[in-house]
């Protein structure tokens, strides 16, 4: 007479190599179905959808702000070398001024 851990296990693999389908093995294999399907196409999808859109949201708008902007770039020091020689002038035109009032006054 075989114990009762050899039946269980002989029902056991009855069970799990069975031709026939049970409903936990059919859902099992829905799941599994759903699983492939859901990593193979809707993750993709998604990561592509969520790279497009922050593409759209955030790459884009830099790279158009960074194409418009570049040509600015250099000018900035010229402008600073421009604006020291205009503040220089002023000052030597202030002096000159004074001076000149300075000297008108005291004749």
């Amino acid at each position: 007479m075989p114990n009762r851990t050899e039946e269980l296990d002989r029902l056991v693999d009855k069970i799990i190599n069975s031709p026939h389908g049970t409903e936990a093995s059919k859902t099992l294999e829905e799941i599994e179905n759903n699983q492939s399907y859901i990593l193979n196409v809707q993750l993709k999808k998604l990561v592509r959808l969520h790279d497009d859109s922050f593409k759209n949201k955030c790459v884009s708008p830099v790279t158009y702000m960074l194409e418009k902007y570049t040509p600015y770039m250099g000018h900035t020091e010229a402008l600073q070398k421009e604006a020291e020689l205009v503040d220089r002038d002023l000052r030597i035109i202030e002096m000159t001024y004074q001076l000149i009032k300075k000297n008108r006054n005291s004749k």
